[in-house]
């Protein structure tokens, strides 16, 4: 499915930015994972940034959490907010945070990328540009290609966010504080590059990070024995749509699909019926063994609004 989440392809057909991808007409969506070790188990109930993105800032902050908690800033919100908790060296923490009776200001840079309306070259590709401005700037390619992809809509002439580099990252930069070039290929588009400073209020957030497991597995066997539930019951209909979906991985509920009516809503309400390790939005995540094998199970009920109004999380995780 490209480089695309889950999270991002619902979000995506919502809005239209993806269509024509498999399950851009659903209104719920189903993915099932089977979890054979408390390992595997634990992976899914956690984030893991300082293996997933070593180098990102999101890495960083939960090691400094974890040494002795740390200080972030942000404009409107803290800045990582896990609906799980996190790994670090193999040790599972529940990270908290916390706004400070205090602010403070930085600069950061007002980038606008608009459409060329010239057959002019553009002096460099993006894939060309430093590790560090790819990263800072990776939501406009992202964008662009989504665009780009639905035949439907046009790609906007002008796209604008404010980036922050670190003051050690702008002397790896080649766009800011001044760019070194005029238009750039993006996702294939051509685009005028501008940039602007501009000093931002931010709000300081406190972070602290307090272990909740020894390791992973241990994090995995505590949920199992916890929180582990027995699918069991289900009629003809419903068994035949949850092995379709453990054996798919996944399944996008829509006027399209081809189960019986009812097949999917019934099935759901075994999950919502139980308390979700994970509930985020319109998302939950389940802990289930059927048929002698531990699945882990994420439905996104978005336009079943009755059933996102069921979902309920465990007291603690």
């Amino acid at each position: 499915m490209s480089s695309l989440t889950r999270r991002k392809l619902l979000g995506g057909c919502a809005v239209g930015l993806v269509a024509g991808l498999a399950g851009c007409s659903a209104d719920a969506a189903m993915f099932v994972t089977p979890v054979d070790t408390p390992q595997a188990v634990g992976q899914q109930a956690t984030a893991s940034p300082s293996t997933d993105r070593p180098d990102s800032d999101t890495a960083e902050l939960v090691a400094a959490a974890v040494a002795n908690g740390t200080n972030r800033t942000d404009s409107t919100t803290a800045p990582y907010q896990p609906d799980r908790p996190v790994v670090y060296n193999d040790t599972v923490y529940t990270l908290t945070w916390s706004e400070a009776a205090r602010d403070t200001s930085r600069t950061e840079y007002k980038i606008t990328m608009r459409t060329a309306d010239d057959d002019r070259a553009p002096d460099t590709d993006f894939e060309e540009l430093s590790a560090v401005d790819r990263n800072r700037l990776e939501r406009f390619p992202e964008l662009i290609h989504n665009y780009a992809e639905n035949p439907e809509s046009e790609v906007p002439e002008e796209l604008t966010y404010n980036i922050y580099y670190p003051p050690a990252e702008r002397e790896q930069s080649a766009i800011v504080p001044d760019p070194q070039y005029d238009t750039l290929s993006v996702a294939g588009q051509p685009v005028e590059l501008s940039v602007e400073p501009i000093s931002v209020s931010l709000d300081v957030y406190q972070y602290t990070a307090t272990e909740r497991a020894p390791s992973v597995s241990a994090f995995g066997r505590e949920l199992r024995r916890d929180h582990r539930f027995e699918l069991s019951g289900l009629s003809e209909p419903e068994r035949k749509l949850f092995e379709r979906v453990r054996s798919d991985g996944s399944f996008y509920k829509g006027a399209f699909d081809d189960v019986p009516d009812g097949a999917f809503t019934q099935l759901a309400d075994h999950f919502v019926s139980h308390p979700a390790l994970i509930v985020e939005n319109t998302t939950g995540e389940w802990l289930t063994r059927y048929a002698g094998t531990d699945y882990w199970v994420t439905i996104d009920f978005a336009l079943h609004e009755e059933y996102t109004e069921r979902l309920e999380r465990v007291e603690s995780l």
